[in-house]
Formats: structure tokens, sequence, C-alpha cells
């Protein structure tokens, strides 16, 4: 496949049609793909191979519906933004919800340079992470709902509001990188027995109206007028929550398997 072919492809794929790399196509691509695509781990859960190349990430995640994380999610994007004429920058990240000081750069998102202001564009961070760009600009306060502030001189956090104000999803800085990088942190982040995605089960769609986020054997539902917890009761429900509510090509068989899992790592140890 060309890489103009796979563009238009995945363009069909989200219903929106090829133009000039402005900003309202940047703010749809980013808003739609989030909605359409699911954050997941169901991979890493299940032992599959998940290489990095573009086709095999297109595959994955649009063909065969098998959802993605970060280093898939944003790579698409990194490739699809790439091939549509923006001027992008992969950047890798510190996740800082954990509450470990010093994390592994385990985060993956993209710079877009666009008519002389720079944006964060991340449709791999799950449930917290922004439907749209947020602007790199850590003297404006941004849309009330993300902004970016500068932590240690040089050394940046996306913040996210919230109730009790604001929390840092994750810090980065400004220094360059490489695919070889998002190897690394890709290798950890599925295939190390510690690694958050190899020991719980994680899906999230974000919807124009409401945010679906799974967690191992409970699902919540994120709206406006508040939120709805839902505990997952076997396996023939998990099968139809990821295949009905996250369109996650997974089955039967698969679901059995990743209920099973979520059951055991319950148990007391």
């Amino acid at each position: 496949m060309t890489a103009d072919g796979l563009v238009d492809r995945y363009l069909d794929a989200v219903g929106i049609e090829r133009s000039a790399p402005t900003m309202a196509l940047l703010e749809e691509l980013t808003r739609r793909h989030v909605a359409r695509f699911p954050f997941a781990s169901i991979g890493p859960q299940l032992g599959d191979d998940l290489p990095l190349d573009v086709e095999a990430l297109f595959d994955r995640i649009v063909v065969r519906r098998r959802g993605g994380y970060c280093f898939e999610q944003n790579g698409l994007m990194f490739e699809i933004l790439g091939g549509l004429g923006y001027d992008t920058t992969m950047v890798l990240a510190r996740v800082l919800l954990s509450g470990d000081e010093h994390p592994g750069l385990t985060h993956r998102f993209t710079f877009v340079d666009l008519d002389g202001r720079r944006y964060l564009v991340d449709v791999g961070f799950g449930a917290p992470g922004p439907p749209t760009p947020v602007l790199f600009d850590p003297a404006d306060p941004g849309d009330g709902r993300y902004r970016i502030v500068e932590g240690e001189p040089g050394e940046f956090h996306l913040q996210q509001a919230g109730d009790d104000g604001y929390t840092s999803l994750y810090r980065f800085d400004l220094v360059r990188y490489g695919p070889s990088d998002a190897e690394l942190g890709h290798f950890y982040s599925h295939r190390h027995p510690e690694a958050v995605f190899v020991n719980h089960l994680v899906a999230s769609r974000i919807l124009d109206d409401e945010v679906r986020s799974l967690r191992n054997l409970e699902l919540w539902t994120m709206r406006p007028d508040g939120n709805e917890r839902v505990p997952i009761v076997g396996a023939a429900h998990l099968h139809a929550v990821l295949t009905e509510l996250f369109d996650l090509g997974v089955d039967e068989d698969e679901a059995d398997r990743l209920f099973a899992a979520a059951v055991e790592r319950s148990q007391p140890s």
C-alpha cells in the first residue's frame, strides 16, 4: 500500500475528505480518531505481536479493530498527519498518575507546528486524554479543560482540569527522539511483567457526549450530568462490552481469556 493510499483509506474510515492541512482539519481528525478507534490493552493482554510499522498499525487499529495504546495510536496518527502535509515532531513523556517521581518514557505524543503555533496532539492516552489539540504555550491558560505548564526549567506538564484543580497527566521535555526510542518504550509497555498494560485490561472511547472507560472488571461511563459504574459480571458480559460499546474486534474465546485473567488478578495474593 502506498503512503497516499493508506492516508486515503484512513480518511475514508473516519469519514473525512482530504484537504489542506488546516487547524479545522486537525481538530476534526483528532476528535473522530478518539471516538472511532478505542484505546485498549487487549494486545498486551493476549500476547499479540505488536509491530510499529505503519501498515501493521493501520491493519491492527483500523482494519481489525484491535485498539492500541500510545505507541500504536499516536504512531499511526503521526504518519497520517505527515502524509497530509502537517509539520510533525515525535515526543516521549513520563506518565505521572502513579505517583512515581521519575517514571520511564512510556508515553508518546505528537507536536504539530501550524501557522506559527505549536500544538500537542495526543490520541493515545485513554479516557483522561485531550480529544482535540492543546496549544503548547505555558503562558496561555488553555480552554479550561487542558493546559500545558512549565515545572522545572525546560520541563513541561500536560494538565487536566478537575473538581479539585488541575492534575498533571504527564511531563515532557524538548529533546530529540526517534523511532528507536519509541521501540524501547513500546517494548517495555507491552512485554515487561510490571508494565501497566500487561497487568490491566483497559479500554476507552472519547465520544462527543460521553467517555467510556473500562479498567479490568469495571465499566465507567462519564457524562456531563454524572458518572455511572457497572461491574463486569462474566465473560459474555465482557465480550458484549468490548464489541458493542468499544467496537473492538475480540472473539468469545479471547473474551473468556481476558475475563479469566482479570478475575485472577483481582484475587488477594
